[in-house]
């Protein structure tokens, strides 16, 4: 779910922002989520929202930023993996986001 401010900036030429929502079945709730990959700790945006299946969300990481991760040894796991063959002007990397099983 989403939730829309009614506001918009005529200057800026900018509005209606936006917050990610989920509800939460045991507890009745609704909440904003927050997630981290646990391979470079930082934020997923959950902003990329597919259609059904199994994939909840998805995330385009530049290879810029990831090689400097990679460098910096700010990465682990998987992604430590895909930055260490990757270079400044690879294409971006899509990270999906999947529902835990």
């Amino acid at each position: 779910m989403q939730a829309i401010e009614k506001v918009f900036n005529f200057e800026k030429g900018r509005g209606f922002p936006s917050s990610d929502l989920m509800y939460d079945k045991q507890e009745a709730a609704v909440f904003k989520p927050v997630v981290f990959n646990a391979d470079n700790d930082k934020r997923v945006e959950l902003v990329m929202h597919p259609e059904g299946g199994e994939i909840a969300s998805f995330q385009s990481l530049s290879a810029d930023q990831l090689v400097e991760g990679y460098q910096n040894n700010e990465l682990k796991g998987r992604l430590k993996e895909i930055a260490g063959r990757l270079n400044e002007e690879s294409n971006p990397v899509i990270m999906l986001v999947k529902y835990k099983k």
